[in-house]
Protein backbone atom coordinates (compact mmCIF):
# COMPACT_ATOMS: atom_id res chain seq x y z
CA UNK A 1 0.00 0.00 0.00
CA UNK A 2 1.34 3.55 -1.25
CA UNK A 3 2.22 6.30 1.38
CA UNK A 4 -0.43 9.37 1.12
CA UNK A 5 -1.81 12.30 2.85
CA UNK A 6 -5.08 12.10 4.70
CA UNK A 7 -7.34 15.37 5.38
CA UNK A 8 -8.43 15.11 9.45
CA UNK A 9 -11.78 18.00 10.04
CA UNK A 10 -11.60 18.37 14.01
CA UNK A 11 -14.49 18.41 16.27
CA UNK A 12 -16.75 21.70 16.21
CA UNK A 13 -15.30 21.04 20.40
CA UNK A 14 -11.66 22.29 18.98
CA UNK A 15 -12.05 25.14 16.51
CA UNK A 16 -12.17 28.15 18.37
CA UNK A 17 -12.56 31.70 17.39
CA UNK A 18 -8.40 31.89 18.19
CA UNK A 19 -8.18 28.97 15.48
CA UNK A 20 -10.23 30.63 12.81
CA UNK A 21 -8.73 33.89 13.49
CA UNK A 22 -5.25 32.09 12.28
CA UNK A 23 -6.72 29.98 9.91
CA UNK A 24 -8.18 33.24 7.86
CA UNK A 25 -4.61 35.26 8.70
CA UNK A 26 -2.79 32.48 6.85
CA UNK A 27 -4.87 32.30 3.63
CA UNK A 28 -2.82 32.48 0.35
CA UNK A 29 -4.17 35.83 -0.96
CA UNK A 30 -2.98 37.73 2.46
CA UNK A 31 0.24 38.96 2.96
CA UNK A 32 2.16 39.69 5.60
CA UNK A 33 2.04 43.33 5.21
CA UNK A 34 -1.99 43.02 4.86
CA UNK A 35 -1.50 41.76 8.60
CA UNK A 36 0.88 44.05 10.16
CA UNK A 37 -1.46 46.92 8.31
CA UNK A 38 -4.58 45.74 10.30
CA UNK A 39 -2.52 45.89 13.36
CA UNK A 40 -0.86 49.00 13.16
CA UNK A 41 -4.01 50.67 12.08
CA UNK A 42 -6.03 49.04 15.32
CA UNK A 43 -3.15 50.07 17.36
CA UNK A 44 -3.16 53.20 16.10
CA UNK A 45 -6.46 53.84 16.03
CA UNK A 46 -6.18 54.83 12.47
CA UNK A 47 -8.07 53.93 9.51
CA UNK A 48 -5.41 55.26 6.73
CA UNK A 49 -2.86 52.63 7.42
CA UNK A 50 -4.93 49.64 6.19
CA UNK A 51 -3.71 48.25 2.92
CA UNK A 52 -7.67 48.47 2.02
CA UNK A 53 -10.63 49.41 3.37
CA UNK A 54 -11.91 45.11 2.35
CA UNK A 55 -9.45 44.26 5.29
CA UNK A 56 -11.96 45.53 8.22
CA UNK A 57 -13.85 42.56 7.34
CA UNK A 58 -10.58 40.56 9.20
CA UNK A 59 -10.75 43.21 12.18
CA UNK A 60 -11.67 40.76 14.73
CA UNK A 61 -9.06 38.15 13.56
CA UNK A 62 -6.11 40.15 15.24
CA UNK A 63 -7.51 40.39 18.58
CA UNK A 64 -8.34 36.79 18.68
CA UNK A 65 -4.53 35.85 17.90
CA UNK A 66 -3.91 38.19 20.65
CA UNK A 67 -2.29 40.90 18.82
CA UNK A 68 -4.90 43.93 19.69
CA UNK A 69 -7.01 44.44 22.64
CA UNK A 70 -10.35 44.35 23.09
CA UNK A 71 -10.46 48.00 24.04
CA UNK A 72 -8.57 49.00 20.92
CA UNK A 73 -10.66 46.92 18.71
CA UNK A 74 -13.72 48.75 20.45
CA UNK A 75 -12.02 52.74 19.81
CA UNK A 76 -11.30 51.00 16.11
CA UNK A 77 -14.16 50.17 15.89
CA UNK A 78 -16.10 52.95 17.11
CA UNK A 79 -13.81 55.26 14.76
CA UNK A 80 -15.06 53.53 11.74
CA UNK A 81 -18.48 53.55 12.49
CA UNK A 82 -18.61 57.13 13.48
CA UNK A 83 -15.85 59.13 11.37
CA UNK A 84 -15.73 56.62 8.61
CA UNK A 85 -19.22 56.09 7.99
CA UNK A 86 -18.95 52.62 8.02
CA UNK A 87 -22.01 51.70 9.96
CA UNK A 88 -23.84 49.38 7.67
CA UNK A 89 -20.41 47.45 6.52
CA UNK A 90 -19.88 46.64 10.39
CA UNK A 91 -23.62 45.77 10.95
CA UNK A 92 -23.12 43.42 7.71
CA UNK A 93 -19.72 41.93 9.17
CA UNK A 94 -22.17 41.25 12.76
CA UNK A 95 -25.08 39.85 11.08
CA UNK A 96 -23.61 37.39 8.49
CA UNK A 97 -20.89 36.62 10.84
CA UNK A 98 -17.90 37.27 8.00
CA UNK A 99 -15.67 34.51 8.21
CA UNK A 100 -16.70 33.32 11.39
CA UNK A 101 -15.05 36.32 12.83
CA UNK A 102 -17.87 38.23 13.88
CA UNK A 103 -19.53 36.30 16.64
CA UNK A 104 -22.38 37.31 19.39
CA UNK A 105 -19.60 36.68 21.88
CA UNK A 106 -17.23 38.85 19.73
CA UNK A 107 -20.34 41.63 19.43
CA UNK A 108 -21.26 41.36 23.08
CA UNK A 109 -17.81 41.92 23.88
CA UNK A 110 -17.36 45.02 21.76
CA UNK A 111 -20.85 46.93 22.20
CA UNK A 112 -19.90 46.89 26.60
CA UNK A 113 -16.54 47.87 26.41
CA UNK A 114 -16.41 51.25 27.43
CA UNK A 115 -14.45 52.55 24.28
CA UNK A 116 -17.12 51.17 22.20
CA UNK A 117 -19.90 54.73 22.42
CA UNK A 118 -23.41 54.84 22.89
CA UNK A 119 -23.32 56.82 19.75
CA UNK A 120 -22.01 54.17 17.83
CA UNK A 121 -23.69 51.43 19.24
CA UNK A 122 -27.24 53.20 17.95
CA UNK A 123 -26.45 54.08 14.84
CA UNK A 124 -25.35 50.39 14.28
CA UNK A 125 -29.14 49.31 15.64
CA UNK A 126 -30.49 51.77 13.29
CA UNK A 127 -28.32 50.68 10.46
CA UNK A 128 -30.61 48.73 7.52
CA UNK A 129 -28.21 46.71 7.24
CA UNK A 130 -28.70 45.17 10.94
CA UNK A 131 -31.41 42.51 11.06
CA UNK A 132 -34.08 42.97 13.82
CA UNK A 133 -33.28 40.46 15.38
CA UNK A 134 -29.83 40.71 15.69
CA UNK A 135 -30.82 44.63 16.98
CA UNK A 136 -33.11 42.86 19.68
CA UNK A 137 -30.17 40.47 20.29
CA UNK A 138 -27.36 43.21 21.46
CA UNK A 139 -30.38 45.14 23.46
CA UNK A 140 -31.27 42.29 25.25
CA UNK A 141 -27.25 41.81 26.23
CA UNK A 142 -26.85 44.82 27.28
CA UNK A 143 -29.96 44.48 29.72
CA UNK A 144 -29.58 40.79 30.91
CA UNK A 145 -26.00 41.72 31.63
CA UNK A 146 -26.95 44.66 34.11
CA UNK A 147 -25.67 47.07 31.45
CA UNK A 148 -28.67 49.46 32.54
CA UNK A 149 -26.95 53.00 31.99
CA UNK A 150 -25.69 52.20 28.62
CA UNK A 151 -28.89 50.53 27.64
CA UNK A 152 -30.54 53.97 28.16
CA UNK A 153 -28.06 56.01 26.99
CA UNK A 154 -28.22 53.75 23.71
CA UNK A 155 -32.29 54.32 22.81
CA UNK A 156 -32.12 57.66 23.84
CA UNK A 157 -28.73 58.88 21.93
CA UNK A 158 -30.94 60.22 18.98
CA UNK A 159 -34.84 61.43 21.25
CA UNK A 160 -35.32 64.54 21.53
CA UNK A 161 -35.95 66.68 25.34
CA UNK A 162 -39.37 66.74 26.56
CA UNK A 163 -40.68 69.47 29.04
CA UNK A 164 -44.16 69.57 30.07
CA UNK A 165 -45.03 73.09 31.62
CA UNK A 166 -49.02 72.86 31.60
CA UNK A 167 -50.83 70.18 32.37
CA UNK A 168 -51.34 67.30 30.10
CA UNK A 169 -52.53 63.87 29.01
CA UNK A 170 -50.58 61.46 27.42
CA UNK A 171 -51.56 59.86 24.25
CA UNK A 172 -49.29 57.14 24.44
CA UNK A 173 -48.20 54.79 26.67
CA UNK A 174 -44.00 54.86 26.17
CA UNK A 175 -42.07 58.34 26.52
CA UNK A 176 -38.82 58.17 25.36
CA UNK A 177 -36.35 61.41 25.68
CA UNK A 178 -33.04 62.30 26.58
CA UNK A 179 -34.61 64.82 29.18
CA UNK A 180 -38.00 64.77 30.21
CA UNK A 181 -38.82 67.74 32.89
CA UNK A 182 -42.23 68.03 34.46
CA UNK A 183 -42.79 71.69 35.78
CA UNK A 184 -43.60 72.76 39.46
CA UNK A 185 -47.09 72.49 39.99
CA UNK A 186 -48.23 70.62 36.70
CA UNK A 187 -50.02 67.42 36.77
CA UNK A 188 -49.38 64.56 33.50
CA UNK A 189 -51.79 62.09 34.05
CA UNK A 190 -51.21 58.54 31.99
CA UNK A 191 -53.50 58.35 29.12
CA UNK A 192 -53.13 54.04 29.80
CA UNK A 193 -53.27 52.29 33.12
CA UNK A 194 -49.05 52.05 32.58
CA UNK A 195 -46.78 54.95 31.98
CA UNK A 196 -43.29 54.44 30.97
CA UNK A 197 -40.70 56.96 30.99
CA UNK A 198 -37.00 56.50 29.84
CA UNK A 199 -34.79 58.98 30.24
CA UNK A 200 -30.94 59.98 30.75
CA UNK A 201 -32.64 62.60 33.02
CA UNK A 202 -35.90 62.13 34.65
CA UNK A 203 -36.84 66.00 36.76
CA UNK A 204 -39.80 66.27 38.11
CA UNK A 205 -41.18 68.89 40.01
CA UNK A 206 -44.88 68.36 39.54
CA UNK A 207 -47.02 65.28 39.92
CA UNK A 208 -47.70 62.09 37.87
CA UNK A 209 -51.14 60.30 37.99
CA UNK A 210 -52.18 56.71 36.62
CA UNK A 211 -55.45 54.65 37.05
CA UNK A 212 -55.63 51.25 36.67
CA UNK A 213 -59.20 48.53 37.22
CA UNK A 214 -62.25 50.21 37.46
CA UNK A 215 -64.89 49.62 40.23
CA UNK A 216 -67.77 47.01 39.90
CA UNK A 217 -70.48 48.92 39.02
CA UNK A 218 -74.31 48.60 39.60
CA UNK A 219 -77.22 47.98 36.83
CA UNK A 220 -80.06 50.85 36.88
CA UNK A 221 -77.50 53.52 39.22
CA UNK A 222 -74.57 55.38 38.87
CA UNK A 223 -73.87 55.25 42.83
CA UNK A 224 -72.50 52.82 45.15
CA UNK A 225 -70.12 52.08 42.31
CA UNK A 226 -66.58 50.10 43.02
CA UNK A 227 -63.14 52.84 43.31
CA UNK A 228 -61.14 52.51 40.30
CA UNK A 229 -58.02 51.36 41.37
CA UNK A 230 -54.38 53.05 40.76
CA UNK A 231 -52.90 52.53 37.87
CA UNK A 232 -48.93 51.71 37.30
CA UNK A 233 -45.46 54.17 36.57
CA UNK A 234 -42.63 53.24 35.19
CA UNK A 235 -39.52 55.61 35.15
CA UNK A 236 -36.22 54.23 33.74
CA UNK A 237 -33.45 57.07 34.11
CA UNK A 238 -29.57 57.84 34.68
CA UNK A 239 -30.63 60.26 37.28
CA UNK A 240 -34.12 61.01 38.55
CA UNK A 241 -36.14 63.37 40.61
CA UNK A 242 -39.06 61.57 40.89
CA UNK A 243 -41.29 64.37 42.43
CA UNK A 244 -44.54 63.26 43.13
CA UNK A 245 -46.27 60.13 41.67
CA UNK A 246 -49.93 59.41 42.59
CA UNK A 247 -51.35 55.78 42.24
CA UNK A 248 -53.69 55.90 44.99
CA UNK A 249 -56.85 53.39 44.57
CA UNK A 250 -60.43 56.11 44.35
CA UNK A 251 -63.19 55.80 47.16
CA UNK A 252 -65.83 53.50 46.78
CA UNK A 253 -69.21 54.78 45.88
CA UNK A 254 -71.81 55.64 49.18
CA UNK A 255 -75.28 53.45 49.56
CA UNK A 256 -77.03 53.60 46.34
CA UNK A 257 -80.87 54.18 45.67
CA UNK A 258 -82.61 53.18 42.77
CA UNK A 259 -83.48 49.46 41.05
CA UNK A 260 -82.59 46.21 43.06
CA UNK A 261 -79.45 44.84 41.68
CA UNK A 262 -76.82 42.99 42.95
CA UNK A 263 -73.50 44.60 42.49
CA UNK A 264 -70.52 43.50 40.51
CA UNK A 265 -67.16 42.61 40.82
CA UNK A 266 -64.11 44.96 40.65
CA UNK A 267 -61.99 44.56 37.92
CA UNK A 268 -58.88 42.74 38.11
CA UNK A 269 -54.83 44.64 37.94
CA UNK A 270 -51.58 43.28 37.41
CA UNK A 271 -49.17 43.53 39.65
CA UNK A 272 -45.33 42.09 39.29
CA UNK A 273 -43.70 40.68 42.54
CA UNK A 274 -40.33 39.57 44.04
CA UNK A 275 -39.96 35.67 45.55
CA UNK A 276 -41.66 35.44 48.76
CA UNK A 277 -44.20 38.80 48.73
CA UNK A 278 -47.89 38.77 48.07
CA UNK A 279 -50.07 41.56 46.19
CA UNK A 280 -52.12 43.48 49.42
CA UNK A 281 -55.68 41.95 49.84
CA UNK A 282 -58.36 44.64 49.96
CA UNK A 283 -60.91 44.58 53.10
CA UNK A 284 -64.01 42.72 53.15
CA UNK A 285 -67.60 44.66 53.02
CA UNK A 286 -70.10 44.41 56.04
CA UNK A 287 -72.97 43.35 56.04
CA UNK A 288 -74.81 40.01 55.56
CA UNK A 289 -74.62 40.00 51.87
CA UNK A 290 -71.01 41.66 52.16
CA UNK A 291 -68.35 40.09 50.07
CA UNK A 292 -64.36 39.50 50.39
CA UNK A 293 -61.42 41.56 49.19
CA UNK A 294 -59.39 40.66 46.53
CA UNK A 295 -55.83 41.16 45.46
CA UNK A 296 -56.17 43.98 46.13
CA UNK A 297 -59.87 45.47 45.22
CA UNK A 298 -62.12 46.27 48.42
CA UNK A 299 -65.18 44.21 49.12
CA UNK A 300 -68.80 46.04 48.64
CA UNK A 301 -71.28 45.66 51.95
CA UNK A 302 -74.54 44.82 51.20
CA UNK A 303 -78.01 44.02 53.23
CA UNK A 304 -80.68 42.79 51.22
CA UNK A 305 -78.49 42.13 48.25
CA UNK A 306 -75.40 41.27 47.28
CA UNK A 307 -72.07 43.31 47.07
CA UNK A 308 -69.39 42.62 44.34
CA UNK A 309 -66.50 40.90 44.89
CA UNK A 310 -63.00 43.10 45.45
CA UNK A 311 -60.88 42.74 42.01
CA UNK A 312 -58.12 40.24 42.43
CA UNK A 313 -54.88 40.91 40.41
CA UNK A 314 -53.18 38.54 37.56
CA UNK A 315 -49.81 38.18 39.64
CA UNK A 316 -46.21 38.25 37.58
CA UNK A 317 -43.10 36.96 39.83
CA UNK A 318 -39.32 37.57 39.68
CA UNK A 319 -36.15 36.50 41.49
CA UNK A 320 -34.34 39.54 42.31
CA UNK A 321 -34.45 42.92 41.58
CA UNK A 322 -32.41 42.77 38.83
CA UNK A 323 -34.74 39.94 36.88
CA UNK A 324 -37.71 42.68 37.49
CA UNK A 325 -35.35 45.31 35.69
CA UNK A 326 -34.06 43.35 33.04
CA UNK A 327 -37.55 42.16 32.14
CA UNK A 328 -38.71 45.29 32.01
CA UNK A 329 -36.30 46.65 29.63
CA UNK A 330 -36.76 43.77 27.59
CA UNK A 331 -40.25 44.72 26.92
CA UNK A 332 -39.23 48.69 25.90
CA UNK A 333 -36.15 46.81 23.91
CA UNK A 334 -38.64 45.40 21.81
CA UNK A 335 -41.06 48.14 21.70
CA UNK A 336 -38.42 50.96 20.64
CA UNK A 337 -36.90 48.48 17.84
CA UNK A 338 -40.68 48.21 16.37
CA UNK A 339 -41.96 51.91 17.29
CA UNK A 340 -39.03 54.31 16.55
CA UNK A 341 -36.50 52.18 14.37
CA UNK A 342 -39.33 49.99 12.32
CA UNK A 343 -37.64 46.38 12.64
CA UNK A 344 -39.77 43.51 14.50
CA UNK A 345 -38.26 41.11 15.76
CA UNK A 346 -39.36 37.39 15.38
CA UNK A 347 -40.82 37.39 19.01
CA UNK A 348 -41.17 39.60 21.53
CA UNK A 349 -41.44 40.71 24.85
CA UNK A 350 -44.36 42.55 26.16
CA UNK A 351 -44.66 45.71 28.12
CA UNK A 352 -44.76 45.53 32.02
CA UNK A 353 -48.69 47.06 32.03
CA UNK A 354 -49.27 47.19 36.07
CA UNK A 355 -52.17 48.28 38.09
CA UNK A 356 -54.27 47.69 40.70
CA UNK A 357 -57.51 45.67 40.74
CA UNK A 358 -60.99 47.56 41.53
CA UNK A 359 -63.34 47.94 44.40
CA UNK A 360 -66.86 45.86 44.29
CA UNK A 361 -70.04 48.07 43.27
CA UNK A 362 -73.27 47.44 45.82
CA UNK A 363 -76.62 48.70 46.03
CA UNK A 364 -77.58 47.77 49.72
CA UNK A 365 -74.33 48.71 50.80
CA UNK A 366 -71.19 50.67 50.41
CA UNK A 367 -68.52 50.38 47.69
CA UNK A 368 -65.54 48.53 47.98
CA UNK A 369 -62.41 51.26 47.57
CA UNK A 370 -60.19 50.78 44.50
CA UNK A 371 -56.50 49.35 45.64
CA UNK A 372 -53.44 51.03 45.32
CA UNK A 373 -51.13 51.10 41.90
CA UNK A 374 -47.60 49.70 41.38
CA UNK A 375 -44.68 51.71 40.67
CA UNK A 376 -41.42 50.51 40.00
CA UNK A 377 -38.61 53.23 39.42
CA UNK A 378 -34.97 52.31 38.53
CA UNK A 379 -32.21 55.00 38.79
CA UNK A 380 -28.73 55.11 39.28
CA UNK A 381 -28.65 58.01 41.17
CA UNK A 382 -31.90 58.74 42.61
CA UNK A 383 -32.22 62.38 44.38
CA UNK A 384 -36.11 62.22 45.94
CA UNK A 385 -39.05 61.53 45.30
CA UNK A 386 -42.68 61.59 46.94
CA UNK A 387 -44.76 58.41 45.63
CA UNK A 388 -48.50 57.53 46.79
CA UNK A 389 -49.76 53.86 45.94
CA UNK A 390 -52.56 53.89 49.29
CA UNK A 391 -55.46 51.98 48.94
CA UNK A 392 -58.90 53.66 48.56
CA UNK A 393 -61.12 54.11 51.47
CA UNK A 394 -64.78 51.98 51.46
CA UNK A 395 -67.96 53.72 50.42
CA UNK A 396 -69.72 54.67 53.62
CA UNK A 397 -73.85 52.76 54.60
CA UNK A 398 -76.42 52.77 57.07
CA UNK A 399 -76.75 49.38 59.23
CA UNK A 400 -73.13 48.38 58.82
CA UNK A 401 -73.16 47.36 55.31
CA UNK A 402 -69.67 49.45 54.43
CA UNK A 403 -67.69 49.33 51.83
CA UNK A 404 -64.04 47.72 52.56
CA UNK A 405 -61.03 49.41 51.96
CA UNK A 406 -58.77 48.71 48.83
CA UNK A 407 -55.26 47.08 49.67
CA UNK A 408 -52.27 48.94 49.52
CA UNK A 409 -50.05 49.16 46.51
CA UNK A 410 -45.97 48.32 45.17
CA UNK A 411 -43.76 50.43 45.04
CA UNK A 412 -40.31 49.47 43.71
CA UNK A 413 -36.78 52.29 44.37
CA UNK A 414 -34.10 49.99 42.57
CA UNK A 415 -30.71 52.56 42.30
CA UNK A 416 -27.01 52.02 41.26
CA UNK A 417 -25.11 53.87 43.24
CA UNK A 418 -27.27 56.57 45.46
CA UNK A 419 -30.37 57.17 46.32
CA UNK A 420 -32.13 60.41 48.54
CA UNK A 421 -34.90 61.20 50.20
CA UNK A 422 -37.80 58.85 48.95
CA UNK A 423 -41.05 58.29 50.88
CA UNK A 424 -43.71 55.60 50.40
CA UNK A 425 -47.19 55.46 51.15
CA UNK A 426 -48.94 52.10 49.89
CA UNK A 427 -51.51 52.09 53.25
CA UNK A 428 -54.54 50.12 52.84
CA UNK A 429 -57.51 51.89 52.51
CA UNK A 430 -60.07 52.24 55.66
CA UNK A 431 -63.11 50.64 55.82
CA UNK A 432 -66.38 52.46 56.44
CA UNK A 433 -69.45 51.68 58.60
CA UNK A 434 -68.35 48.20 59.45
CA UNK A 435 -66.57 46.89 56.43
CA UNK A 436 -62.64 46.23 56.79
CA UNK A 437 -59.70 48.39 56.59
CA UNK A 438 -57.31 46.66 53.43
CA UNK A 439 -54.07 45.06 54.09
CA UNK A 440 -50.93 47.16 53.88
CA UNK A 441 -48.91 47.52 50.83
CA UNK A 442 -45.36 46.73 49.94
CA UNK A 443 -42.13 49.97 49.25
CA UNK A 444 -39.32 48.22 48.66
CA UNK A 445 -36.42 50.38 47.78
CA UNK A 446 -32.69 48.59 47.15
CA UNK A 447 -29.58 48.85 45.17
CA UNK A 448 -28.85 46.79 42.27
CA UNK A 449 -26.66 45.66 39.77
CA UNK A 450 -24.90 48.03 37.44
CA UNK A 451 -22.23 46.93 35.60
CA UNK A 452 -22.54 50.01 33.22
Amino acid sequence: MGAGFSTVTPPPSQVSATSVAQAVWSYSPRSLTDIQSLVSAIQNNDPSLLSTLSDLMYVPAPYFAGQVTADQVAAFVNNIILNQGMANAVANFISNNVYGLWTTSFTSQLVTDPYMSVAAVAMLLASPSMPANYAQFILYYLAQNYYYNKWIYTVTANAPSITFSTNAKLSTNVLIAQNITIASGVTVTCGTRTCFFVAQVFNNQGTIVAYGAAGGGVTGTSEAVGGTAGGGAVIIAVTAALGTINVAGLPGGKLAAGVAYSGDSGFGGIFYILSGMTVPVGGSGAGPYGKPGGSNGGGAGGTGLAGGYGGNATVYSFSSPNAMVTYILQGLSDWWLINVLGKTPSSTTPLTFMYGSGGGGSWTGGAGGGGGGEVVVYGYDIVSGNIIASGGVGGSAPYTAGGGGGGGGLVFVLYGATSGSVTANVAGGAGQSGGATGANGTAYIAAVTVNG
